[in-house]
């Protein structure tokens, strides 16, 4: 066979190895290239090929004692060059300068496609005329299939076809390659199962292509949204700026026909923010544009909200929710967050609060001027003169009547505590730590 029906040969057996063997990053110009030259390596026995006219001082020696398709063309051969090819590269690896431009996993991969690609031309060379001496140095020839006519002749116009066959199969395994053998299947499956299989996979931003129905209005909808999460075997779908569900089940927003996965080089990057007793506007100033923001937010004590989010029509889903005390968001966006307002019936308790204790206020003080103005002791005699003039009875009388006075205070003033205390409580400030996403 010629140098390139081997080259695209190496290449295509190369890359669908790799992706079956689940290894990432096999679609690089650097492994095509170590592709390449392990698949016409072994023709370095020959002076007139591709390889063989470069390196001339090498083939011509082992033309003259070893002939073609011997040695190079054996499993010998392939050990003692993959061996010398892991040699060189393995140790080159370990160079800082040499890793700031290709990384020591890259690295690594060339040595695979080198021993892939070299084993790829002995196979094709076997369904040669000629075969090849496979278990050299037995002399005996290797060949597939064992009928001769069967086999191809170099340079003929069979070879041409089966060049073009591979060529098409080489392009073909460029996607099996980049995304790996199981993420290209589920990508063919085209069902919300395999799509969260693989959404499970990644940590970059990921989108999905779909086209489905919506549930509620049966409209055909299809499109591109951003995934963001999988809940109860559904997708959590962006979607023009609304947040669906979607996935193959009639009690999601959106029932699906065909999902596809798209993949995206962005990462997802997640800022924690905590604070305690913040007011309204200072939780809104932490929150950029744009992103979407996750978690529990403590509320004051009793407050009812007005929330109107994702409300868009037909969204099920609802990014924030409150229960009892606590404020439950799930990828919220500024602007639904911004709509949260006091239930009427909050402002009612704080104007009822606000009324009592401005009534206790004033019992306080008219009680306070009634021990002053009587003094029920300052009745213009001294002490001398009170126990001359006032009777027992009238001394038991004013004592008993400062004292109820006295203890009336003591109750409104704990009563006006406990009241001061519930606003302070009812203040609209907020505890919590919440997740944003960008």
């Amino acid at each position: 066979m010629l140098a390139p029906t081997h080259s695209v040969f190496g290449i295509f057996v190369t890359l669908i190895i790799l992706a079956l063997f689940g290894v990432s990053v096999s679609l690089h110009w650097t492994i095509i290239v170590v592709a390449i030259f392990g698949a016409i390596l072994p023709d370095i026995d020959h002076p007139k090929s591709t390889i063989g006219k470069t390196f001339k001082f090498i083939s011509i020696p082992l033309e003259r004692k070893y002939g073609h398709r011997t040695i190079t063309h054996s499993i010998i051969g392939w050990l003692i060059a993959s061996t010398c090819f892991s040699l060189i590269i393995i140790p080159l690896s370990f160079v800082p300068a040499i890793n700031d431009v290709f990384p020591k996993f890259l690295m690594h991969r060339w040595v695979a496609a080198f021993s892939i690609s070299y084993f790829s031309h002995l196979l094709l060379d076997m369904m040669n005329k000629r075969g090849s001496q496979l278990l050299w140095p037995d002399p005996g020839r290797d060949v597939i299939p064992g009928n001769e006519k069967f086999r191809v002749r170099s340079g003929s116009k069979v070879e041409l076809v089966i060049f073009f066959i591979l060529l098409i199969l080489m392009i073909f395994s460029f996607p099996l390659s980049k995304y790996g053998m199981v993420s290209s299947l589920r990508w063919l499956l085209a069902t919300p199962e395999s799509v969260i299989q693989e959404f499970k996979t990644l940590k970059n931003h990921t989108f999905v292509e779909f086209e489905g129905i919506n549930s509620q209005s049966r409209e055909s909808v299809n499109g591109i949204a951003e995934i963001l999460d999988v809940i109860s075997k559904r997708l959590l779908i962006l979607y023009n700026g609304n947040i669906y569900t979607l996935s193959d089940a009639y009690s999601s927003d959106i029932t699906s026909i065909k999902v596809r996965v798209k993949h995206s080089n962005k990462p997802i990057q997640l800022t924690y923010k905590k604070f305690n007793k913040a007011s309204y506007s200072e939780l809104i100033k932490q929150i950029p544009i744009g992103v979407l923001v996750s978690g529990k937010v403590d509320l004051p004590k009793d407050i009812v909200l007005n929330i109107d989010s994702n409300n868009a029509k037909f969204c099920t889903y609802k990014t924030i929710e409150q229960k009892g005390n606590e404020l439950i968001l799930s990828y919220a966006q500024l602007a639904d967050i911004k709509k949260i307002s006091f239930d009427p019936s909050y402002d009612l308790l704080q104007r009822q609060d606000m009324a009592e204790i401005n009534f206790l206020f004033y019992k306080s003080q008219k009680i306070k001027d009634q021990l002053q103005e009587n003094n029920l002791s300052g009745d213009g005699l001294t002490d001398l003169g009170r126990d001359l003039l006032l009777t027992d009875t009238e001394k038991e009388l004013l004592a008993t009547q400062k004292k109820e006075l006295e203890n009336d205070l003591h109750t409104i003033n704990l009563k006006i505590e406990e009241i001061q205390q519930r606003i302070k409580a009812r203040q609209f400030i907020f505890s919590g730590e919440v997740r944003i996403r960008e």
